[in-house]
């Protein structure tokens, strides 16, 4: 099996876009390489637009390219939280909005050519007691009121003990770093300019935003998409009380008997996401889960094993051949945040797309695209960072706002560990020279000590056994083993206290 690496990843060749190395002006900047970004991209090169896009790392190295691949309008309980929550009419738009999308990607891919595995199916959301049941009916309902086509499904004998299956016809799932790879290009070929290993550090804000790079290069632009997952361009909207972060574990295994057609998730938790892939005329099982709110599990690779015994038990699973997880952010409604940043702003964000940013991912390339060209877009009030959010899920929120707040102060009370028989592979937290850090060992048998207060909030760190990184339970900013930040709110990464051999720090 390989390491920590997404099924979508390991089985597909990525083109390696340059860095940018000079100073540029462009009209509009994208910042990231996921679908959102790459279909704002496409979009604006398709309106006449000659965008720049630029991307940390490689193409959908971020959440996009670890997710189970379902492009839907199914997203779990959904439409009766809306139709309760903002009425029939908003619920209908969010149901006609991922439709959109979701017509987009189909599309797209046949138009562009794009060899992305897309195949029609249909998605169920199943419960596993009476009141999940319930549940469903009452989706069923909603869903049915604003002109779904859904129906019931009683006595399915997949998944097993289920009490009741609602489908929703007509929906998809492919590879979902095939189809961005393959929409860049056609992207590239509309005219727009592509660069990766280059990662946005700032912005100054302005008629002509001033974006400045790590690696020193200063792009100027009229426009700019923050398409990063975590809107570090975020302003004065405080999006670290109004995200809120989540991982997700997934696992690629051998399929050893047939499973019936579709795709599959549980209205409960933990979350059993599970549908089919076919690779070279093997079938194979992709099943993502296991949720929980980042940086708070006690033993984080135990979800890769649960997965892995789920798989077995329910789909005859056999050898586990990739292992992965993301990040994505929940808010208050379950709605993301797309648009402008502020009324008439020239800055643009997406995110908070609660695991579906598949669909949502491509109609924010959409919606800001729109908005860009003609300074308005349908949908835009439904997804607006000003709407009433946090007032229509006042329980949520508040939850939202106090949590961080109680793990700063635990953090600061939590034991530490002793350093001795540290072993490869291995983090703990420890005492440095008197202060809390954080120490882990490489393979080799060297050790980086870090300071693992959180350059956010200072909060301090946890450390995620199953990735191997420094994780933030309140608001979801990660590090990797030597400090470096990999995403969420920080901009600074920590503080290395110490690094060399192990031999050397406990002589």
């Amino acid at each position: 099996m390989s390491g920590n690496s997404s099924y979508w990843d390991l089985t597909c060749k990525k083109e390696r876009y340059p860095r940018l190395s000079e100073d540029t002006d462009t009209d509009v900047l994208v910042i990231g390489g996921g679908i959102t970004g790459v279909t704002c991209a496409y979009c604006l090169a398709e309106r006449g637009f000659r965008p720049l896009l630029i991307e940390a790392g490689e193409l959908c190295g971020g959440t996009t390219g670890n997710t189970t691949g379902k492009v839907t309008i199914q997203h779990g309980v959904i439409y009766c939280k809306i139709k309760e929550k903002y009425g029939l009419d908003a619920a209908r738009d969010y149901a006609a909005s991922q439709n959109r999308a979701m017509d987009f990607v189909a599309g797209t891919a046949g138009r562009e050519s794009i060899d992305c595995a897309l195949r029609e199916n249909t998605a169920y959301i199943y419960g596993e007691n009476e009141q999940e049941r319930d549940l469903l009916q009452k989706e069923y309902d909603a869903a049915r009121s604003i002109g779904i086509n859904a129906r019931m499904v009683e006595d399915a004998a997949f998944p097993s003990g289920n009490k009741g299956l609602l489908a929703f016809p007509g929906q998809y799932v492919f590879h979902p770093v095939r189809y961005v790879e393959g929409l860049a290009a056609a992207a590239a070929r509309l005219g727009a300019r592509i660069c990766c290993d280059t990662k946005a550090s700032g912005i100054d804000d302005g008629d002509i935003k001033t974006v400045e790079c790590e690696n020193g290069a200063v792009i100027k632009a009229r426009h700019v998409i923050a398409a990063t997952q975590y809107p570090f361009l975020g302003g004065l909207n405080l999006f670290f009380a109004r995200l809120y972060p989540k991982r997700t574990y997934g696992i690629a295994a051998r399929a050893l008997r047939d499973r019936p057609e579709g795709s599959y998730i549980n209205v409960g938790d933990p979350t059993r996401s599970i549908r089919t892939h076919v690779e070279g005329g093997e079938t194979i099982l992709i099943v993502v889960g296991e949720g929980h709110d980042t940086g708070r599990s006690p033993d984080m690779a135990v979800h890769f094993d649960n997965l892995a015994r789920f798989a077995e038990r329910e789909a005859g699973a056999g050898e586990v051949i990739a292992k992965w997880s993301a990040q994505d952010y929940d808010t208050p409604d379950e709605l993301p945040y797309i648009g402008r940043v502020s009324p008439k702003s020239d800055i643009y964000i997406a995110t908070g797309f609660s695991k579906w940013g598949l669909t949502n991912g491509t109609l924010a390339g959409m919606m800001i695209s729109e908005l860009i060209q003609t300074g308005e877009c349908a949908y835009e009030d439904l997804y607006s960072v000003s709407r009433p959010d946090i007032t229509s899920s006042v329980k949520k929120a508040f939850a939202g706002a106090v949590n961080p707040v109680i793990e700063l102060v635990k953090s600061k009370f939590e034991g530490t560990g002793d350093i001795g028989g540290l072993k490869p592979g291995e983090g703990r937290i420890i005492r440095y020279e008197g202060e809390k850090a954080g120490i882990y060992m490489d393979g080799g048998g060297n050790v980086t000590v870090l300071d693992i207060t959180c350059t956010h909030m200072k909060t301090e760190l946890n450390f995620n056994s199953a990735e191997k990184t420094w994780d933030c339970p309140a608001h979801g900013g990660r590090f990797d083993t030597d400090g470096n930040h990999l995403e969420g709110p920080p901009r600074k990464p920590l503080k290395v206290l110490f690094k060399g051999r192990y031999s050397e720090l406990i002589s």
